[in-house]
C-alpha cells in the first residue's frame, strides 16, 4: 500500500497505479493476466494502460497478433516529474503577472468586536506607511468606550505625525468634544458636515483600507483592505470636504 499512496501523490490514480505495478511485476504480460494480478476487469485494464501509454510509463510489443504489454524502466517516473517541474517554471512568469492584474485579488474582510477589537483597529493605523487618515460620520466620542486608550492613542499618534482630517457631524456633542479634547487635535484638520443628528457609526480610510466602525454599546468594526475601494472612498470624502464648513 506505501507503493501505491506514493504513486497517488506522483498523480496516479489507485486504480493506475495498481496496474502499473502489476505490469512491474509480471514483465511482458496480456491484459488478461494484468487484469487478474490487479483484480480489476480486463476493459477497464484496456483503459489504464491506454493512460499508462500516454504517460509514457507502459508500452507494448506485438507478437503473432497478440499484444503484449511491458513496463518502462520506474525511472521514467522521475523524468516525467522534471518536465512537469519545467513546464513549470516556464509559464510561472506569466502566472505572477496574472495575479497583478486587477480584479483577481479579491477584498480582504475582517471584523473586529469589543473594546479590543476597537483597539486593535486603530493600533493598525499607527502601523500603516501612510501618515494620513481619514474619518467620516460619526458625533459620538470613541473617548466613551476606550477614554484611557483613546488619550494614549492620540499621543502616539502626534508623535508620529500622523495627519487626521475629520468631518465630524454638526452636533452639540462633537463641537464640545473639539474645545475639551483640543491637545488630541494636533495634526488635525476637521469640518463639519451639514448632519444634525449624533451617530455612533464612522468610516475611517487609510492606506489600503476601509473600516467600518460602530461606537455603540457593544461597538464593533468591519475592516474591508482593497486598494481600489479605498481610493473611491478617498474621492468620496473629498468631495464631502468641499461641501462641508469649518
Amino acid at each position: 500500500m506505501e507503493i501505491i499512496n506514493n504513486l497517488i501523490k506522483f498523480g496516479l490514480s489507485e486504480k493506475e497505479a495498481k496496474v502499473y505495478i502489476a505490469c512491474l511485476e509480471l514483465g511482458d504480460s496480456l491484459a488478461s493476466e494484468m487484469s487478474l494480478k490487479s483484480n480489476l476487469p480486463r476493459t477497464l485494464v484496456y483503459d489504464l494502460l491506454e493512460r499508462l501509454i500516454d504517460l509514457g510509463l507502459v508500452s507494448y510489443v506485438i507478437k503473432n497478433k497478440v499484444k503484449y504489454f511491458q513496463s518502462s524502466d520506474p525511472e521514467e517516473l522521475i523524468r516525467i516529474i522534471k518536465e512537469k517541474e519545467k513546464s513549470v517554471d516556464e509559464i510561472l512568469p506569466s502566472l505572477k503577472e496574472l495575479q497583478k492584474l486587477e480584479g483577481v485579488k479579491r477584498p480582504k474582510v475582517e471584523v473586529y468586536e469589543g473594546k479590543e477589537g476597537m483597539k486593535a483597529v486603530m493600533n493598525d493605523i499607527l502601523r500603516c506607511e501612510r501618515k494620513e487618515f481619514l474619518a467620516y460620520g460619526s458625533s459620538r466620542s470613541s473617548y466613551e468606550i476606550i477614554p484611557a486608550f483613546m488619550e494614549e492613542w492620540h499621543k502616539q499618534r502626534i508623535k508620529q505625525k500622523i495627519i487626521m482630517k475629520i468631518l465630524y457631524n454638526d452636533t452639540k456633542e462633537a463641537r464640545e468634544k473639539i474645545k475639551t479634547k483640543s491637545e488630541s487635535l494636533k495634526f488635525t484638520d476637521y469640518k463639519f458636515m451639514p448632519i444634525k443628528f449624533e451617530s455612533p457609526t464612522a468610516t475611517l480610510i487609510y492606506g489600503k483600507k476601509v473600516v467600518l466602525q460602530s461606537w455603540a454599546k457593544e461597538p464593533f468594526a468591519v475592516m474591508i483592505e482593497d486598494e481600489k475601494m479605498a481610493e473611491n472612498q478617498r474621492r468620496y470624502f473629498d468631495e464631502l470636504w468641499k461641501i462641508a464648513k469649518q
